[in-house]
């Protein structure tokens, strides 16, 4: 037994023993393992790092190549100040983009003497910029400080620190003959390396050098690239019907996505440029929610997104940020809840749009002085030589007034025909209407109308009364107002009859208030004498012991005897009377009158109470009642003096009526009379009569007509159905009143409408002679109709002249907008009738239900799509000023992409808007291989005409790389105008074609 115990303790000890070894031997390995990982995680922790830098410079400096950086040389690559950024600093990435025909196009601007700022005319392109950053001095302000600082804790594959001191960055140029152009393309090199010391060697982490090479391809982002661009904000978070400021567009939120069912929604397939800010809607359902209560605007971006200079934000000025910051769900604009989804990305320009700023304000934002003089001496010469050979320019002709004297009485006006356009006789009667004057007067001297005729048809307004009648050249009318109506004066006699009623009812009450005053202060009188009457009675005093009986005795308390001074009766007798203690007094009965009258307490009383109510009566009819009452009857009288003095006023205004005497007279030039200028010239009197048939007092409104060669005997000759006949020749007077509306307050000009603030053009020129400027102009204009404008040349301010290139047949030159209206129906806009369109600048562009495919370049005003059943396919770029698109329409589903996109292409083909020259199917297979060397002009005429690059050829404009524009007018000095280009490109794609090296 004892051995089998000692046998398996020496067991048990060989086990401890066996195990002790293979855990030390494990310990062993597991150590050389553990410090293998530490050391694996440290050289990843470092090779992170490392990579990180070189990563985040790249991207850093490519960034800098999309904004045009001007890179400085202070070891920090920041971007210099735009004093510096010209064309002689040598990190301009402006110059290293440039083109030889840019270069060439600058060096004859040099030429011509145009200011392009500081330059060397030899060296005006770069091929390539080198620039250094020191690691040690970039400070926390330093977009890549925190890649930066990780540097500097960084160990090589030996554990010894790694000193990176510098990244050095160099951009080339690449001019190879083997990488493929199209047109303005232009290919860049970028490196990026880690060094030590800053001619050194690129650093190397083991056997890998720290650089990194990036293929970078630069072409022009034309405003055709866009679906849609937006000059301001761009909600998603506000109903479509949103009240919105000019330049912001709200595209709608859903209460959620159920509410859009299965449709896609409004769905960019191309770029869309908003000029600010984006507001998403905010997610406001819970964690498992997927459509459920969560805010929905069914806008999908399948392309990138461009801002200007904006955040995108949320709740007001809040800027977004996911639910959860890296959270699975909330990784990428795809998985956003509120919206489609920004599914390639935001890219944010760093500036805004200057000309985008202008286009949001409307018409008439233009720059003024020399370009506005500029602008309208074109205009006014190519409108001249035109009204002279077509009615439908003279048609174009506008009447314009502008006042030239004035008196509190006398208002005197010079009517304009524009273009040259001229005031033509009517050969008929004068016309007169007055059925709605009611009791007013018209006089007119017809005079020898044969001779004269009517030139202008006047209309004069009174609330809702006119006259209307007409004038020849030199004519006179008096006309005589109606005063307000029967209607409106028994009303306000009956006002004032009414007024006397109260104010006799007034009267009445008062007098009984005052008869109640008398009343109570008599009776107050004889009451305070009665009182008095009674107080001076003597008192009656009771008698009474001097030494009364103890309280506990039981007895009964002997009556008091009587005190001094008080009467004594002379004979009385005792009568028994049992006390509550049961003890027997005698009180003493009266059996003689006595002659003393004594003082009544009651009668004291009643008087007493009596006369505090006369009292309180009183003090209530002085202090309320009866001024009260007073008050009243003041207020009737100021009322009834109120409805006299209205009644008796307007009985005088009914007895003084406004008179309007005009006159018309012709304007003398410099060689005869001027045929297309008429001064037109009023004398009011009475001015403050000028009441409407309800009293108001309403001052007149005068509609002038203007008749030219378009009329005959007062009608118009040429009917279009497209437009409203005679329209351009309207002018309103829209007269007001003084400050103390005894007078009229003239107009300086004609208006557009009534109660219109928006003045018709004044066009006051001497077209005789406008002739011999124009013929100046022409012979000191340049040969070339665009020239070259100073590289730094500012447009923006004139960016609604530049994008005002497309109107129609009937546009007046320079006219903003150049149509007012374009609607998208089923007559113009379904796939087997629609048209590419060009129009710019529209004022409202309307898209119908019945409306399916819309293609075109459009800069509209507003742009507005109506409620629809179904899809809506829109190929083509609008620029808008604002823009509302129905909810029911996004729900029907629209499909929105620019000319560029791929399905674009097919989809235009097949609406046969792309069609070969040839008449050949853009599908069918051509007999030479489309790489021929030679190709022929047919083919060439084919392949242009299939593809939407002959749709771009159509609108130079869509074809500059902003709104801000890149061609204007400038003056040349006196009356001479050019439109001239920079040729400068100002915004472009930055593809990134390869990115190698690195660690």
């Amino acid at each position: 037994m004892l051995k089998s115990v000692r046998n398996s303790a020496g067991n048990v000890l060989l086990q401890i023993l066996a195990a002790t070894a293979v855990m030390s031997t494990s310990f062993y390995f597991l150590t050389n393992y553990v410090i293998g990982q530490k050391e694996q995680v440290g050289t990843t922790v470092n090779l992170v790092n490392l990579r990180f830098a070189l990563n985040s410079a790249m991207d850093y400096v490519i960034f800098g190549v999309r904004q045009k950086y001007c890179f400085t040389t202070d070891y920090a690559l920041l971007n210099d100040s735009p004093e510096k950024c010209n064309l002689q600093h040598s990190g301009n990435i402006e110059r290293l983009l440039m083109s030889v025909d840019q270069e060439k196009f600058i060096q004859s601007l040099l030429a011509t003497n145009q200011s392009v700022g500081p330059v060397n005319a030899n060296e005006i392109r770069l091929t390539e910029i080198h620039r250094l950053i020191d690691v040690s001095v970039a400070t926390t302000e330093h977009p890549l400080f925190p890649v930066l600082s990780s540097l500097k804790t960084v160990k090589g594959a030996d554990g010894k620190p790694v000193k990176v001191g510098w990244i050095s960055v160099d951009i080339f140029r690449d001019n190879s003959a083997y990488l493929p152009k199209a047109g303005n393309e232009v290919y860049l090199k970028i490196k990026v390396a880690l060094k030590e010391y800053k001619e050194s060697e690129p650093l190397a982490f083991g056997r890998t050098k720290m650089e990194l090479t990036s293929q970078v391809v630069i072409y022009p982002r034309e405003v055709g690239s866009f679906a849609l661009l937006v000059p301001g904000d761009l909600h998603l978070d506000l109903p479509w019907d949103a009240s919105m400021t000019d330049g912001n567009v709200s595209l709608h939120k859903f209460a959620s996505r159920n509410d859009v069912g299965t449709s896609p929604g409004l769905v960019f397939n191309s770029p869309v440029f908003v000029n600010k800010d984006i507001y998403l809607p905010v997610d406001n359902g819970s964690e498992k929610d997927v459509a459920g209560t969560t805010f929905y605007s069914a806008v999908t971006f399948a392309d990138r997104v461009y801002l200007g200079n904006g955040w995108v934000k949320r709740n007001s000025d809040e800027k977004y940020a996911p639910r959860s910051l890296g959270g699975l769900a909330d990784r990428y604009w795809a998985d956003a809840r509120t919206f489609g989804g920004f599914l390639k990305g935001i890219e944010n320009d760093g500036g805004l749009d200057k000309g985008l700023e202008v286009f949001k304000k409307g018409p008439g934002s233009v720059n003024s002085g020399a370009l506005a003089s500029s602008m309208e001496m074109m205009k006014k010469c190519i409108d001249f030589a035109l009204s002279r050979a077509k009615i439908d320019e003279i048609k174009k002709s506008e009447l314009g007034a502008r006042i030239t004297s004035e008196t509190n009485t006398e208002f005197d006006y010079r009517i304009t025909l524009s273009k040259g356009n001229e005031f033509s006789r009517q050969w008929n009667s004068l016309r007169i209407n007055k059925t709605a004057w009611a009791d007013g007067k018209v006089e007119i001297d017809q005079g020898d109308i044969y001779v004269g005729g009517a030139v202008v048809q006047l209309r004069i307004n009174v609330g809702g009364r006119y006259v209307e009648f007409q004038l020849p050249r030199n004519g006179y009318a008096k006309i005589t107002a109606p005063v307000g109506s029967p209607t409106y004066e028994n009303g306000l006699l009956a006002a004032k009859q009414s007024a006397e009623t109260k104010y006799n009812a007034a009267l009445t009450e008062q007098s009984s208030l005052n008869a109640q005053l008398t009343k109570a202060r008599a009776d107050l009188k004889t009451a305070e004498a009665k009182l008095a009457e009674e107080e001076a009675k003597p008192e009656r005093k009771v008698a009474s012991t001097s030494e009364p009986a103890p309280a506990d005795s039981g007895t009964a308390t002997p009556q008091s005897t009587p005190t001094e001074g008080a009467t004594t009766p002379k004979t009385t007798t005792e009568k028994s009377t049992t006390t509550e203690s049961g003890t027997t007094a005698q009180a003493p009965e009266s059996t003689t009158q006595d002659p003393v009258e004594y003082q009544d307490p009651v009668v004291i009383s009643n008087l007493e109470k009596q006369i505090a109510s006369l009292n309180a009566t009183i003090k209530d009819l002085n202090n309320n009642k009866i001024p009260a009452q007073d008050s009243v009857v003041n207020l009737a009288s100021k009322e009834v003096d109120m409805k006299k003095a209205d009644y008796n006023g307007f009985l005088t205004l009914k007895a003084n009526p406004p008179v309007i005497e005009v006159d018309t007279s012709r304007v003398k030039n410099r060689y005869d009379y001027a045929y297309d200028k008429l001064d037109l010239d009023f004398e009011v009197a009475n001015a403050k009569s000028f009441l409407d048939a309800n009293g108001n007092l309403v001052a007149p409104v005068v509609k002038i007509q203007a008749y030219d060669a378009t009329f005959y005997r007062s009608e118009p000759i040429y009917t279009n159905s497209n437009d409203k006949d005679g329209d351009n020749l309207l002018g309103y007077l829209n007269f007001g009143f003084n400050a103390s509306k005894t007078y009229l307050d003239a107009p300086e000009s004609a208006m557009n409408a009534p109660n219109s603030t928006s003045a018709n053009p004044v066009d006051d020129s001497d077209y005789t002679v406008l002739a011999e400027q124009c013929e100046a102009a022409r012979n000191a204009s340049t040969s070339q109709s665009f020239g070259g404008a100073g590289w730094s040349t500012d447009f923006s301010a004139s960016t609604r002249i530049s994008w005002n290139f497309a109107g129609t047949g009937s546009t007046k030159a320079g006219q903003d907008p150049a149509l007012n209206e374009l609607i998208f129906s089923n007559i113009n806009a379904l796939r087997s009738n629609a048209t590419f369109q060009v129009r710019s600048i529209v004022g409202k562009c309307t898209i119908k239900e019945s409306a399916e495919f819309v293609t075109g370049f459009f800069g509209c005003d507003s742009l507005e799509i109506e409620a629809r059943t179904k899809p809506l396919r829109i190929i083509g770029t609008f620029i808008v000023g604002k823009m509302r698109i129905n909810s029911q329409a996004i729900k029907a589903g629209i499909s929105w992409s620019s000319i560029y996109h791929p399905q674009s292409t097919v989809e235009l083909r097949n609406a046969g808007i792309l069609r070969s020259f040839s008449g050949r199917a853009c599908d069918a297979k051509g007999a030479d291989p489309i790489w021929h060397p030679i190709p022929s002009a047919i083919q060439v005429a084919d392949r242009m005409g299939c593809n939407s690059i002959s749709l771009r050829a159509k609108a130079d404009p869509f074809q500059w790389t902003s709104v801000d524009p890149d061609c204007g007018l400038v003056s040349n000095g006196g009356n001479s105008s050019n439109t001239t280009c920079k040729r400068r490109m100002v915004r472009f794609f930055v593809v990134e074609q390869s990115r190698e090296g690195g660690i």
